[in-house]
């Protein structure tokens, strides 16, 4: 028994609609799911199954079978093509926003920030997920009631870059958990853990969902098979090979074992690895098979259509009561206030602020405005330079803005997993826009700032310098703050870490026409504008995709 697991799920407060709600098991049902990509290959082919209150699921199959896929369509991530996602009764696609709080969701890549404590994590993620209503003192003693579950005591504070593998895996479950949710979703780690620690992270699951949780638990090497209620096994295609208990599944599926082999000889591990490699005409053969199997009709056909022999009923007391509420209107959960855009905004304000000042490499950045500065303030200060004095500054401008883009280059691709995880629990498109605008402007006026200082030197007792200052160093930070936005609509556009500086070279062309062109500064004015607004679009589209890729 792992230390905390029996209170994890106990909720401290009353349920009142505003309070955290408590955490009873649901009923997740599917029927015929069907995916297939925009060329029309099948991701998920015709998936019905039925997973009762409380139910550990063991999902595995062959490799690029639709696991993963499944999960996300489950989480309401990716919208089937046909078919239907009942929870307690309830389509999950038409009632999304109310469901958000009911799923937890584990994805394959760890999506939490590397530069921020265990007990930081836990605490944004408390915030962002409990009731608005829920007091300061209940939020920690949540955090520190999954501390123990999740055996992270002994590392609350360290930083999540220097965690194990696994130690990443019980946080990202965790931050699951923190919301009470009544469905837990785990897809397989990309990052591999050694048979022990996936033996305890199944172990953790079982106790769970004892407690109140109905889990699906994603493993390719089957592990969580042996104490799993039933498994879900997807074959070629996306493709139900078969759906209920282990033993029974196990018997089933060393049907598909070549002939000559010695069956007997075999587990249900060993017989999956014999049959990594079918063809998709194999997987619909397997599935074909299996509905004309009579466990098709016991666990998927007979519960969809609330066929239920009695030894079922006297087995499962969960369904027993679920079937004497059958009879009143299926309702989605209530949506209960939780953090509001302002409360948000402060959240990731206070974030990228904790983040950018951990970053090393950030830092080392930043030694580049009062670098570029002091060479500015080198060149205008000679007597040689007098003639060229409008030409330097044009160019100490175009600089400006290329320091100001690369310094936010990759700001918002470095945290596009987190945020995609985010998002899919809490509304922060509007509030993360406006918390990295408000990183630009705090960077812009840093470069302003500092231009201001540099320059000032050679300003003292001339009359009026200040004023010349004041107005120059306020326009190089206005500058800055499109140079940095520009760098923002980069990061959300960019796919990959690398070609970031080169779209940022490429875009800054623009500004090196702004200084050689002829126009007033009432027309350079209207084209900035413009490109202003260009970016903020871009940025907006970029942070859209990263919401729903």
């Amino acid at each position: 028994m792992i230390e905390g697991i029996k209170t994890v799920m106990a909720n401290p407060t009353q349920n009142d609609g505003e309070q955290a709600p408590g955490t009873t098991a649901v009923l997740l049902q599917a029927k015929g799911l069907t995916i297939r990509t925009r060329a029309g290959v099948s991701l998920l082919s015709d998936i019905s199954f039925h997973i009762e209150p409380g139910e550990l699921v063991a999902l595995t199959g062959l490799s690029r079978s639709g696991k993963s896929t499944l999960l996300q369509s489950l989480a309401g991530l990716l919208e089937p093509e046909s078919g239907e996602i009942l929870i307690d009764g309830v389509n999950l696609y038409a009632n999304l926003n109310a469901f958000r709080s009911t799923i937890g969701f584990v994805p394959a890549e760890f999506a939490l920030q590397q530069n921020l404590t265990v007990a930081e994590i836990l605490q944004d993620a408390a915030r962002l997920r409990l009731p608005r209503s829920v007091s300061s003192h209940d939020r920690k003693q949540r955090i520190l009631t999954l501390l123990g579950t999740v055996r992270l005591t002994h590392v609350t504070d360290r930083r999540v870059g220097l965690l194990s593998e696994v130690e990443k895996r019980r946080l990202s479950i965790a931050v699951e958990l923190i919301g009470y949710p009544k469905l837990l979703l785990l897809d397989e780690s990309v990052e591999p853990l050694i048979p022990f620690e996936e033996v305890e992270i199944t172990i953790l699951m079982r106790e769970l969902s004892r407690q109140g949780l109905t889990i699906i638990q994603s493993n390719a090497r089957s592990r969580s098979a042996g104490v799993s209620d039933k498994i879900i096994f997807l074959a070629a295609g996306g493709q139900l090979a078969w759906f209920g208990p282990a033993d029974e599944g196990l018997a089933h599926l060393k049907g598909f074992l070549p002939r000559g082999v010695v069956k007997d000889l075999f587990g249900l591990q060993e017989a999956l690895e014999m049959l990594v490699n079918p063809q998709e005409r194999d997987g619909i053969e397997w599935a074909k098979r299996f509905k004309d199997h009579e466990a098709y009709e016991k666990y998927v056909d007979d519960p969809l259509h609330n066929r239920y022999p009695d030894l079922l009923l006297q087995t499962r007391p969960l369904l027993r009561l679920r079937l004497r509420n059958s009879s009143k209107e299926k309702l989605p959960p209530p949506i209960i206030p939780r953090a509001n855009n302002t409360q948000k905004l402060i959240l990731l304000i206070r974030r990228n602020f904790r983040l950018l000042w951990r970053d090393k490499v950030g830092f080392l950045m930043l030694a580049i405005p009062p670098l570029v500065a002091f060479v500015h303030f080198m060149l205008s200060s000679t007597r040689e330079a007098s003639n060229r004095l409008p030409i330097v500054f044009d160019l100490f401008v175009f600089l400006v803005v290329l320091t100001a883009a690369m310094l936010v280059q990759n700001e918002i691709f470095k945290e596009r997993a987190a945020y995609r995880r985010e998002q899919r629990t809490s509304s922060l498109l509007f509030p993360y826009i406006l918390s990295k605008l408000w990183l630009v402007g705090l960077l812009a006026m840093y470069q302003g700032f500092v231009w201001t200082i540099i320059h000032s030197f050679g300003q003292i007792g001339s009359a009026g310098g200040s004023q010349v200052l004041l107005s120059s160093g306020i326009t190089l930070a206005l500058v800055a703050f499109v140079g940095g936005i520009l760098g923002l609509m980069v990061s959300a556009l960019s796919g990959r870490t690398m070609p970031t500086t080169g779209w940022v070279l490429l875009l800054t062309i623009p500004q090196l026409l702004f200084i050689v062109n002829p126009l007033n500064h009432w027309s350079r004015l209207v084209l900035m504008s413009l490109f202003l607004i260009v970016l903020l679009v871009g940025i907006q589209h970029g942070t859209g995709n990263v919401r729903t890729s």
